[in-house]
């Protein structure tokens, strides 16, 4: 069955969805072997787990991209601050379960 043009359209712009999707899956995973590394150190150093003063700073940031980038691609500080604070929190509670 041949698409039409907007269904070929569509397709091509899905497929680069799915690039994108793929990319922040490898950045995500990159990001975690890194909490890891971090863990590993805090702990070699009798520090807690959990900084909440960091925490604080890496949702601060994801914000601050919101907001330096709102103009040229509508990103929302409302959707950057959600992304920022489930990345964190997720990363805590692997680090404490492990």
């Amino acid at each position: 069955m041949e698409m039409s043009s907007g269904e070929e359209e569509l397709w091509e712009i899905r497929g680069r969805i799915d690039e994108i999707d793929d990319a922040i899956a490898d950045l995500l995973s990159k990001r975690m072997q890194y909490a890891q590394q971090a863990k590993d150190v805090k702990v070699r150093m009798n520090k807690p787990l959990a900084d909440m003063q960091r925490e604080k700073e890496v949702i601060d940031k994801w914000c601050e991209r919101a907001r330096m980038r709102k103009e040229a691609c509508g990103l929302s500080e409302e959707m950057m601050r959600k992304i920022g604070e489930f990345v964190t929190h997720y990363t805590l509670k692997e680090e404490l379960e492990e």
